[in-house]
């Protein structure tokens, strides 16, 4: 069966989330595979490649989710309209995490700002 939330989710899309004490950069490899890497704050330069499931909930909000080969399981409700993510991250060791933070999109498919395509539909 496939994936349904990967309509709003495209291959090649690169997205950071500004979270208070560190910022993660998601890249979808494929429908199934992203690439994770913390580039700012608590845990730089901690990447992995998981395989991912993404559920779109409604229009423009989608529910991304993986577990990391260290333990920790992540999940993201990625308000895309608002650009905001609302996730909860339980870490291999130590307490329940529930962050927010805004999305922002460093590169993907469909996205050229100049042609009038920067909605978060397009993704």
């Amino acid at each position: 069966m496939a994936n349904p939330g990967t309509a709003r989710l495209h291959v090649g899309l690169v997205i950071e989330i500004d979270f208070p004490t560190f910022t993660p950069r998601i890249t979808l490899r494929s429908g199934r595979e992203l690439v994770v890497e913390i580039v700012a704050g608590e845990n730089s330069g901690f990447a992995d490649t998981v395989d991912y499931e993404a559920i779109t909930v409604r229009d423009d909000l989608v529910l991304l989710s993986w577990q990391e080969h260290i333990g920790t399981t992540v999940v993201h409700l990625l308000d895309l309209a608002a650009r905001q993510a609302y996730t909860v991250v339980t870490p291999a060791r130590g307490p329940l995490m529930r962050l927010t933070g805004a999305i922002d999109i460093k590169s993907g498919a469909g996205r050229d700002p100049a042609a009038g395509n920067d909605r978060p539909g397009d993704w």
